[in-house]
């Protein structure tokens, strides 16, 4: 059937002026926040092989990846999100860079979901990583980014739900199930399936007392940590690793609260998230009117060894800029545009338009934002025109003023106007 091609393609959009406008303003909130903490911008290709973007990214996931066979006979597939990417150019070229690494990525990827409201088939993030690392600081400066990231966009209203997946892991691991069976029942487990979850640990073998253990973390979760923190600790005695996990948990919690960061964390003992990759802490950020996160990360401290090069431990956090477009708009955040005053050179007659054009280059070269009217509708509906678009000054080249060396200067919000020097125009435009 052929395609409408008046309409793009499902689960693609246009932006329009507002909407990117409202897009570059998270960006250069994101911009300015990799400045601050450090973080240094790579920019990696959107098309991948499949193999290194299917590594442990989740079943689920895999299935919703855009894969193809390139003209050579290659299977590739578009970036689903950013940290294969990051692990693959870390792990082969900044091997031998200082530790700590930050880096950031600000762009677009690609995942076939079914679209609905803040679900796009192309969608935009904005990436932070920070490779090298394994203590808790590191962990606290990616959970202190997040917190500055939301303040900066003007999100108000949401919270953190977190987890660390070392607990799950450490109780499955202890009885026995392989890393490829903790990862199945780590999905259903991000479905909230928990019934599932609890009926594959049994088919993967565990035991009672661990069903049992599961089932008790599945019911924690409050804002109070000490809540959470205890309830964990009872429901997981005799399980070390997951001890040891909790133990790395409080610590990093502690941490951020000692540093005064105000953070209003929901704390879920049984919170998965459906990346195959992460090793420690696990967060995602909800917005309570959409029911929707807007960003998300964790720990992964063997991602970057799988692709030919050494164990790095890392930590990292993305943001969805169209989620958070939608959050913004929920929330009424409207950040004010910065107010430059437009200006469009209005010739009056065919003879005039060199002039106007070349007015119109000098004042640019002043940095002061000028348009020529290219449409020659006649002087009334230009200004008609320039009104409607709430451009701010006129400037109309007519013969009897340029042969005096002058042109019209017209305000458009006052409706007055006077006759002035060309050569005077772009100190007095810029003053305004």
């Amino acid at each position: 059937m052929r395609p409408d091609l008046r309409q793009t393609v499902r689960g693609m959009r246009d932006l329009l002026p507002d909407e990117t406008w409202r897009l570059r303003f998270i960006e250069g909130c994101a911009r300015r926040l990799a400045e601050l903490y450090g973080y240094e911008e790579v920019i990696t290709p959107i098309i991948e092989y499949y193999e290194l973007l299917a590594a442990k990214i989740g079943e689920e996931n895999r299935k919703r990846m855009y894969v193809f066979e390139d003209l050579g006979g290659r299977k590739v597939a578009l970036r689903p999100e950013f940290t294969a990417s990051i692990a693959r150019l870390v792990s082969t070229r900044m091997v031998s860079a200082p530790k700590p690494i930050r880096l950031f990525s600000f762009g677009s990827l690609y995942r076939y979901d079914e679209p609905q409201l803040g679900r796009y088939r192309e969608f935009w993030q904005a990436n932070y990583e920070l490779i090298g690392s394994d203590k808790p600081e590191a962990d606290a400066e990616i959970l202190s980014l997040t917190s500055d990231f939301l303040e900066a966009v003007g999100l108000r209203n949401y919270v953190i739900k977190i987890n660390h997946v070392g607990v799950l892991r450490g109780i499955l691991g202890h009885e026995g199930i392989s890393e490829d069976g903790q990862n199945s029942i780590m999905q259903l487990l991000d479905k909230k399936d928990w019934d599932g979850a609890l009926k594959l640990a049994e088919d993967y073998g565990a035991s009672q007392r661990c069903v049992e253990t599961l089932k008790r973390l599945f019911n924690l979760r409050s804002e109070d940590k000490n809540a959470v923190f205890k309830g964990v600790s009872e429901a997981v005695e005799g399980y070390p690793s997951a001890l040891e996990a909790l133990d790395n948990f409080s610590g990093i919690i502690d941490l951020v609260e000692r540093i005064g960061l105000k953070i209003r964390f929901q704390f879920e003992a049984s919170f998965a998230r459906g990346l195959e990759y992460y090793t420690g802490v696990i967060f995602e950020v909800y917005v309570p009117e959409l029911n929707i996160a807007v960003g998300g990360g964790g720990r992964y401290d063997r991602l970057i060894g799988l692709f030919g090069g050494i164990d790095m431990p890392a930590i990292g956090v993305a943001f969805g800029v169209d989620r958070i477009m939608l959050a913004m708009e929920e929330q009424g955040v409207n950040p004010p545009k910065p107010e430059r005053k437009r200006v469009l050179v209005v010739a009056v007659d065919e003879n005039n338009v060199a002039d106007a054009l070349k007015i119109a280059v000098a004042l640019r070269r002043h940095g002061v934002q000028a348009e020529i009217d290219v449409m020659r509708r006649g002087l009334s509906r230009a200004l008609s025109d320039a009104d409607r678009r709430r451009i701010a000054y006129a400037i109309i080249v007519g013969p009897k003023e340029l042969g005096e060396g002058k042109v019209i200067l017209r305000d458009m919000r006052n409706k007055v106007q006077e006759e002035i020097r060309i050569e005077d125009l772009p100190g007095k435009l810029s003053v305004f």
